[in-house]
């Protein structure tokens, strides 16, 4: 491939720039062939009028012919978008622009009551503990902000633990962050863990599009501040993941506070705009998505091309690097089995 359509040239400019333009399309898309519809029919009235006007059929012809390649012409060059290979930087910024200017498509739907089933499970594990080292282990709540947050305590708690902030996606809710499991996986994989999973109510409707908003990266970070001080944590041991939406919350949070972290899981999305991979210099990162099932919002692949790109572009920085790609998972499914995962949170929490 040519060195010009190399995925690192895929910066956050590029693909707001590609946004703006196709928004312009849609819209010319939209009202052109209208136009030219309601150009034909006059054609059409004045040629009945007139059936010996010779010039009335061609326009009405070419009325047709324009409108139609005007309004489908946009769709096949969004099909062959697709159909290239993620390593194309073309093709990685096109479908990154399709949510407006982020790396996140823009098929969410803003009513979270609507939201496919929760990735978090096992909710019956947890029971209410004391926010504080010593308390019984369960899960604690505290609240930060316009953010409620839940923190797990795994048994047996001492001082100097590791730390993981998990970030839920779009329509996760206060019982699905309570009850994430990831405080469980990481006792099972016999590395015991803080775990804080903030909620952002509402995330991905209107006025609040995500982690990443002006306001709420600070809030994410005043939050691991404050769970890591009153829980004693591993300071050099901070680290932060997240699904879908708190996939793109993920990429960016390491993007601004940089070595703050040790490790980065971000599982089925890419990063956004004024990303900085140098940030991600000694970080150990490893990315994660399903492919082959699902359809429409459920389907993982159309994000191989952004998180590709995403991928690549901490490549020369992170001090250790891992992309999965899951056979046979759906969207949710890949933050199922992150979650779940206990080789995942092994490479995170250790050297």
């Amino acid at each position: 491939m040519m060195s010009f359509l190399a995925v690192s040239d895929c910066s956050g400019g590029i693909v707001s720039l590609i946004a703006a333009s196709q928004k312009i399309i849609r819209l010319i898309q939209i009202i052109a062939p209208i136009l030219l519809i309601v150009m034909a029919s006059i054609h059409l009235v004045r040629l009945m009028k007139d059936p010996d006007d010779k010039k009335g059929l061609p326009r009405i012809k070419n009325s047709f012919i324009a409108a139609a390649l005007i309004f489908f012409i946009p769709m096949f060059v969004d099909v062959v978008m697709n159909m290239l290979g993620s390593d194309v930087t073309i093709s990685a910024c096109w479908n990154a622009a399709k949510g407006g200017g982020n790396t996140h498509p823009s098929y969410i739907n803003p009513d979270p009551s609507k939201t496919p089933t929760p990735i978090y499970i096992d909710p019956s594990e947890y029971e209410k503990g004391t926010p504080k080292i010593v308390a019984s282990p369960g899960v604690d709540e505290g609240k930060s902000g316009n953010m409620t947050y839940y923190v797990y305590v795994p048994n047996n708690a001492t001082p100097n633990l590791p730390l993981i902030v998990w970030l839920h996606g779009d329509g996760g809710s206060a019982s699905g962050a309570k009850n994430n499991p990831l405080g469980k996986t990481a006792e099972k994989a016999g590395h015991p863990a803080i775990v804080v999973s903030p909620h952002s109510p509402n995330l991905g409707s209107a006025g609040n599009k995500g982690w990443y908003e002006a306001g709420h990266l600070e809030e994410v970070k005043a939050i691991a501040d404050k769970v890591c001080e009153e829980y004693q944590c591993n300071k050099s041991n901070i680290n932060i993941g997240g699904h879908s939406r708190g996939a793109i919350g993920t990429w960016m949070m390491v993007s601004k506070y940089g070595s703050y972290f040790h490790s980065a899981a971000p599982i089925s999305c890419c990063r956004s705009g004024g990303f900085k991979p140098e940030n991600f210099k000694g970080i150990k990162v490893w990315a994660m998505r399903g492919s082959g099932a699902g359809s429409g919002s459920g389907n993982d692949d159309i994000y191989g091309s952004c998180m590709s790109s995403s991928v690549n572009s901490v490549k020369p920085y992170a001090k250790a690097l891992k992309y999965t790609i899951l056979p046979g998972t759906t969207h949710g499914g890949a933050g199922s089995n992150a979650v779940n995962n206990t080789e995942m949170v092994t490479f995170m929490l250790t050297d």
